[in-house]
């Protein structure tokens, strides 16, 4: 009747002694684990939740106390390179009338899902508003970027005899170009974000990047590690020119001046042993930005890529965001990990083959 009745429950239920041992356990609570539930049994609670777990001093409190306790979040670690899970955990002590507390139970929530929704629905909103204010900040860049185009192109037929002054207007005008491409498709809405693919060579794209950086002061050292193989990309040129402009812009003012930054680039997939992929099975191109800074903080790490968060004095907090949403928009993932000794790593990967 007992196993019966907590079988009818589809939340993970554990009764549990005053060793910690599990003396009974439901339906529901055998596939979190994996197990039938009769082999839980007997098995202790810090092998369950970890040793390190904080269900283990609030039980100790329920015994103790002979009061319901609960908390929340919980963090369990599923192992086995599985992301965490957060639990909100009730532990209820079982009162018989007059007798000490021999039992206790414990009783589980997933959150995880719940919690991703609620941070999707947050940041959807948050895009919503990037939204109406890049359309309106595109409207108004409008005029200013047509005066510095007429300006600039007046100027490269002033400087036609001077031909070692001759190559920065035509930069100047490309760029712009560029820039009056994104201002007249400028809207930042997640996964719907407008996309105007064409085949082009990365590497090429990553060294104009690399030039302007060269040529706007005092410069790091560029350490380029292409792989000379790889074929060209099918994507958004101006989209991705963006993401990475940001990236590499943000790893030289990470290091001191003069310092390395180097671009990595190569394929990657399911053969290589790395962070999962957006797709198990895809190929993807690889782009690495590893600078030589400080690093980011345990605490930063969470909000690196949340629209407005910046550390940055006068930063705006949307250059991460904004590039974070370009490379979803591409089917890929834009990631963050620290360098060994010091300094961040930001990859970038990109489908070979992008889906329809």
């Amino acid at each position: 009747m007992e196993n019966t009745l907590l079988d009818s429950f589809t939340t993970p239920v554990l009764a549990v002694d005053r060793e910690f041992r599990v003396q009974l356990a439901n339906e529901a609570a055998g596939l979190f684990w994996r197990l039938r539930p009769e082999q839980l049994s007997g098995y202790v609670v810090s092998k369950l939740f970890g040793k390190d777990s904080a269900v283990l001093q609030h039980l100790t409190r329920a015994f103790e106390d002979e009061a319901s306790t609960s908390i929340n979040p919980c963090r369990f670690d599923q192992g086995r390179g599985l992301p965490p899970l957060n639990l909100r955990v009730q532990i209820d002590p079982v009162l018989v009338a007059h007798q000490p507390v021999e039992q206790a139970l414990i009783v589980f929530w997933d959150q995880t899902q719940r919690e991703s929704r609620e941070s999707a629905a947050q940041e959807e909103r948050l895009l919503d508003s990037i939204g109406i204010m890049v359309e309106r900040l595109a409207h108004e860049l409008q005029n200013p970027l047509s005066g510095i185009k007429g300006a600039t192109q007046l100027l490269a037929r002033k400087v036609t005899g001077f031909p070692e002054l001759r190559e920065y207007p035509e930069v100047i005008l490309k760029e712009l170009e560029r820039l009056e491409r994104l201002v007249g498709r400028l809207a930042i809405r997640g996964d719907a974000l407008a996309l105007s693919r064409s085949s082009w060579n990365l590497h090429e794209l990553l060294d104009t990047v690399i030039w302007f950086e060269q040529n706007s002061g005092e410069g790091p050292h560029f350490d380029r590690q292409y792989d000379p193989s790889l074929p060209d990309l099918f994507a958004d040129r101006d989209r991705l020119h963006q993401v990475f402009l940001n990236l590499i812009h943000n790893a030289v003012e990470a290091g001191a001046p003069g310092q390395t930054v180097t671009i990595r680039t190569h394929m990657t997939g399911p053969w290589q042993d790395r962070d999962p992929l957006p797709e198990p099975r895809g190929t993807f191109y690889q782009i690495d930005v590893e600078d030589r800074g400080h690093g980011v903080s345990d605490a930063v790490r969470p909000n690196l890529f949340t629209p407005f968060f910046t550390t940055k004095k006068g930063g705006t907090g949307l250059g991460l965001s904004i590039s974070h949403q370009i490379v979803r928009a591409h089917h890929g993932q834009l990631s963050y990990r620290p360098r060994e000794d010091a300094g961040s790593i930001f990859t970038v990967v990109l489908p070979r083959e992008p889906p329809p």
